[in-house]
């Protein structure tokens, strides 16, 4: 009994969750959806990578941190000029400057994977400071070139 109750709360959960999703990707077609995709598979991916950091199964972080690493290279390839319409969250400060965006890409490609190497290396304390450069470098880039 208690798992169907689990398991019918997980799958609420969920639902509410691809819920969420289709409603701020909604309007979202093209290159815009992909990217938006694909961001928000990488925040998953640093959820999870948290959530086993927590754990200490620091192997199981290298999978989710090189999808993070593949898209931050990728990452400029999906900003293509005009692909700023609504409901796309970028800043025209990326098309303004878009040097510096590749190299806030390129930073953020670096510290994931840092991160890959800091988990396969088994050293807890460099995959926890890895982890944290990796999400300072979301913080950074969505602070220059993300509309709030």
């Amino acid at each position: 009994m208690a798992f169907k109750k689990t398991s019918f709360a997980t799958a609420l959960i969920l639902s509410f969750g691809l819920c969420a999703l289709a409603f701020a990707h909604s309007g979202a077609t093209g290159i815009v959806k992909d990217r938006m995709d694909r961001f928000s598979q990488s925040k998953d991916n640093l959820k999870a990578i948290k959530t086993y950091l927590a754990a200490g199964d620091l192997a199981a972080i290298i999978p989710p941190a090189k999808e993070i690493s593949d898209w931050a290279q990728q990452m400029p390839d999906y900003f293509p000029a005009g692909s700023n319409a609504k409901p796309s969250e970028a800043s025209p400060e990326i098309w303004a400057d878009f040097s510096g965006f590749e190299r806030a890409a390129a930073t953020h490609y670096q510290a994931a994977n840092e991160l890959v190497l800091a988990a396969q290396s088994g050293d807890a304390a460099a995959t926890r400071n890895a982890f944290k450069a990796t999400a300072a470098t979301c913080k950074s880039c969505h602070k220059s070139y993300r509309l709030d």
